[in-house]
């Protein structure tokens, strides 16, 4: 039995492949709509059980809020939770709360609109080898899920990409493929992946890609796209940018390890942040 916290673009994507896999897994979500729709070779509706608190049953509980809501859904957490977010910290807090937690790194490109979430690319399902129950049904439903050993590397290169491309694209307001287009916005993108694989280096932990053609490729794949950070800035939200250039700033500060790049780009989302709300 299955449930997930959060239907935003990831919780929905999950949910399709667990609907395609035979399951209708329950829901708590915040926004509720008549119908939850997935673009995805054509429309689907997807099955859900909307409820307010999980069922004791509930074997694994998908944890696809915003990182900063995490602290807000630790006590509505049943069985054994597993979390699909950016950024480094809300797996922490989990764990540090209930004594257990996995993460899975998502690389598809997801938005949603309302009720609708669009598939923008294809990507994989990253998980460990821990959740191979979990990992053989998502894949029977379609999603192209990759297991490994550990997971820890993976989480650390989606962070120093984001932390790449996400605040400068916001703060440039210019969709990604500035990164590919502008040579100095590319200049600033490489020192914050610097100041990122300095952190992991010091962490102990190697990255299983090259984190510069890494997120070159995701910002040319992308071109076009505008951040969840822009869009969320955009629409005066709140951003996960704490737990993103804010965990490069975090770590590299407890080992040593100057980040004036990435403790910039905080500060000035931060900002941006701060002036929206006024």
């Amino acid at each position: 039995m299955f449930s997930i916290i959060g239907l935003g673009a990831v919780g929905s994507l999950l949910t399709y492949f667990l609907n395609r896999a035979g399951f209708t897994p329950y829901v708590i979500t915040r926004t509720l709509y008549d119908r939850y729709i997935i673009r995805l070779n054509g429309d689907y509706d997807l099955s859900i059980k909307l409820v307010q608190e999980l069922p004791s049953e509930v074997k694994y509980t998908l944890i696809a809020v915003k990182a900063y809501d995490t602290v807000n859904v630790i006590n509505k957490i049943k069985g054994t939770p597993v979390v699909f977010q950016n950024g480094i910290g809300g797996l922490e807090l989990i764990k540090e709360r209930l004594g257990v937690g996995y993460s899975a790194v998502v690389t598809y490109g997801v938005t949603r609109h309302g009720n609708i979430t669009e598939v923008k690319g294809l990507g994989e399902i990253i998980m460990p080898s821990a959740l191979g129950e979990l990992a053989d049904i998502l894949r029977s439903g379609g999603a192209n899920v990759v297991v490994v050993d550990d997971v820890e590397p993976f989480r650390w290169l989606k962070v120093i990409v984001n932390a790449a491309i996400n605040p400068i694209t916001t703060i440039l307001k210019s969709p990604n493929g500035i990164l590919i287009n502008n040579e100095l916005a590319r200049e600033l993108a490489l020192e914050v992946i610097n100041e990122g694989v300095a952190v992991v280096k010091a962490l102990g932990i190697n990255l299983p890609r090259d984190p510069v053609a890494e997120t070159l490729d995701v910002a040319s794949k992308t071109s076009n796209n505008y951040s969840s950070m822009l869009q969320d800035l955009m629409n005066c939200r709140e951003t996960e940018i704490d737990y993103i250039n804010g965990a490069i700033t975090k770590y590299g500060s407890l080992l040593g390890i100057p980040t004036p790049i990435n403790k910039a780009l905080l500060i000035i989302i931060k900002i941006l942040r701060s002036l929206c709300l006024k």
